[in-house]
């Protein structure tokens, strides 16, 4: 147990160190990014030796689920409605390049159609490697390396991006502003403002409950869905402290750290440098969609890049706090897309499967 406690200490001491690293250098996101890059060090130079609650991980997600619930307003909840077609239109691109790619990756490595498909969808490192756990001819393996590939450029890239295009990449670099105490306008307005206080107990409830019936990111959706509908109603949720928003970055900073094992790429020559490619690609092809819709729909490149960035829900949704985006935007996207690719991944590895074992039966 002593043990354990050290290495928590030791992976917080290398998280916080990366942080402050990043937040010197004036670099966004950095109790995210630094945090992150001081526990992948960690784990390369020293493997086995970073250690992270779940718990701790939970409670950073809670936060930012917090924040972006209470951003909610019934303008949100109606725009969100109204582009819902747009959300399935990107999904469904999405999922269909990604298939593409997935399948002209398996074709150049020799991997399994399977493994190929499941590495490039963007749903996800844990989703997709228990849908692999689950398929038959997947290897959970391969696709660890190839998700690791797209989680690792997608966290380095894809800030730095949006922060280019909104042009202020100094005040992407602090802590994301305050959560709550925006003027209510719903039914339950007239509240007194002890009552939001009272409510808080209900964040960390929907977290469990999100788990417990399985949601995807049920700790982060939970929180959203439940204080995200409450806002809409005017409930008076309490502003987020810049110093919780700040330590809740850092959890989640130092959580993904430990998911993510640069070693594996490091290691494995045969395609860890193409995952690496291909995963870059995916983000010059979100960059481009991000530039074509913000001219068709005339909204923020910047939303519109967090929203299609093929990236995990949480990470995005941190940045377009930060960044001033739109944040019920972003997350509605990326959840819609999690979502789709969670039922859509299956039947379209099955329906690639049996077309490319027909093809090879008409070539033979």
């Amino acid at each position: 147990m002593d043990r354990t406690y050290a290495k928590v200490w030791m992976t917080f001491a290398a998280g916080a160190a990366g942080g402050g690293l990043f937040a010197s250098l004036g670099l966004p996101l950095p109790w995210i990014l630094g945090a992150a890059f001081g526990v992948m060090t960690l784990n390369t130079t020293r493997p086995g030796l970073a250690a992270w609650p779940r718990l701790l991980g939970d409670a950073g997600v809670m936060v930012v689920a917090y924040v972006l619930g209470c951003t909610m307003t019934l303008g949100a909840a109606m725009t969100i409605t109204r582009e819902l077609p747009f959300m399935v239109l990107a999904a469904g691109l999405w999922t269909a390049v990604s298939t593409m790619i997935g399948l002209a990756f398996a074709k150049l490595t020799g991997l399994s159609i399977q493994d190929g498909v499941l590495g490039s969808m963007p749903g996800g490192l844990t989703q997709m490697v228990l849908l692999a756990d689950e398929m038959r001819g997947a290897n959970a393996g391969n696709v660890a390396i190839m998700q690791t590939s797209r989680l690792v450029v997608v966290l380095y890239t894809v800030p730095f991006l949006a922060a280019w295009f909104a042009g202020d990449s100094a005040g992407a670099s602090g802590a994301a502003a305050a959560g709550g105490g925006a003027a209510a306008s719903g039914a339950l307005a007239g509240l007194p403002s002890w009552a939001g206080y009272a409510a808080l107990p209900l964040v960390p409830l929907a977290a469990w409950l999100g788990r417990r019936f399985r949601l995807p990111a049920g700790e982060f959706l939970g929180p959203v869905l439940i204080v995200g509908a409450a806002a809409v109603a005017g409930w008076p949720w309490p502003a987020a402290p810049r110093p919780l928003i700040a330590a809740a970055q850092l959890a989640i900073g130092i959580f993904i750290g430990c998911r993510v094992q640069p070693r594996i790429l490091l290691t494995n020559r045969r395609f860890g440098p193409l995952s690496l490619l291909f995963a870059v690609l995916l983000i010059l092809l979100t960059a481009l969609a991000a530039r074509v819709w913000s001219a068709f729909e005339g909204d923020s490149i910047v939303t519109w890049f967090l929203a299609l960035a093929p990236g995990g829900l949480g990470e995005m949704a941190v940045t377009a706090i930060v960044l001033g985006a739109d944040e019920a935007q972003v997350t509605a996207y990326q959840l819609f897309r999690l979502l789709f690719v969670l039922m859509a991944a299956p039947p379209l590895i099955r329906l690639a499967f049996r077309w490319r074992k027909s093809r090879t039966v008409r070539t033979g």
